[in-house]
């Protein structure tokens, strides 16, 4: 008897029948690998925990404040501050409750609020047409690759540093056309040559962060009232959220 990543996850969250979590518990019982992974997955998971606990009280970065400031000078300040507030505590419950609840995703219809996943895993498959394709040759982003990200979005961002998890740029493309204006994928590669993609463009719908899975690909969505990106790559459930959260950090200056 096998047992998948996936099914390691739904039985470390109590989410599976009880005869197959039984089953489970039985053959991690008896193998210290697989008891291993187990552990290394509940620890994920703890420190992710504690790492998100706090980021309701986190200050959003200053040009995202001059940004959302300006597109909406109708409202009150004190308004604006409680909804910011509000927007980072839903946030962070989101992707709390998201670590426990994995979900099938389907590409849905371009007027569907996850129509930028669709859009981020026809970049990644190299469906969507680029307007622009840089070949990254350098160890590390450059101001001249912040520009190319900046100039693209009409938003001032950098390009985010992902070494600390293993992955380097590899190439940056430009998509016009799309919902919003333009996008920017941002593609990275591991040691391993594994791929890691961060799409960004103008966010669709409400501020937001899930955690999905679409066949034998992990894609974190993590949406505010500035930026939207969404990460695509082939890894475990902790492997992606700090891919991620190093990902979304990295892109403010």
């Amino acid at each position: 008897m096998t047992v998948n990543e996936q099914e390691l996850h739904a039985f470390i969250d109590g989410e599976l029948e009880p005869e197959r979590a039984t089953e489970i518990g039985r053959l991690i019982a008896g193998d210290t690998a697989l008891a291993a992974r187990v552990a290394a997955f509940r620890s994920d998971k703890e420190r992710l925990s504690r790492i998100y606990a706090g980021l309701d009280k986190r200050p959003l970065p200053a040009e995202w404040l001059r940004q959302i400031e300006t597109r909406d000078r109708s409202v009150k300040p004190l308004s604006r501050l409680y909804t910011m507030r509000s927007t980072l505590a839903g946030i962070a419950a989101a992707l709390l409750v998201a670590l426990g609840t994995w979900t099938a995703f389907e590409v849905q219809t371009a007027g569907n609020p996850d129509a930028i996943i669709g859009e981020a895993i026809s970049a990644r498959a190299d469906s969507l047409k680029p307007q622009e394709v840089i070949e990254v040759a350098a160890a590390s982003p450059s101001e001249d690759q912040n520009e190319v990200l900046t100039s693209a979005l009409g938003m001032k961002l950098k390009v985010p540093d992902m070494s600390k998890v293993g992955y380097r740029l590899a190439v940056i493309r430009v998509y016009s056309d799309v919902p919003g204006g333009k996008a920017v994928e941002l593609r990275y590669r591991s040691g391993g040559d594994r791929v890691f993609t961060l799409y960004v463009r103008h966010p669709n719908s409400a501020a937001r962060v899930d955690l999905l899975q679409r066949d034998n690909l992990r894609i974190c969505i993590w949406q505010d009232d500035v930026v939207g990106t969404v990460m695509v790559g082939q890894m475990s459930a902790g492997e992606m959220a700090r891919a991620a959260s190093a990902a979304y950090a990295g892109l403010n200056l």
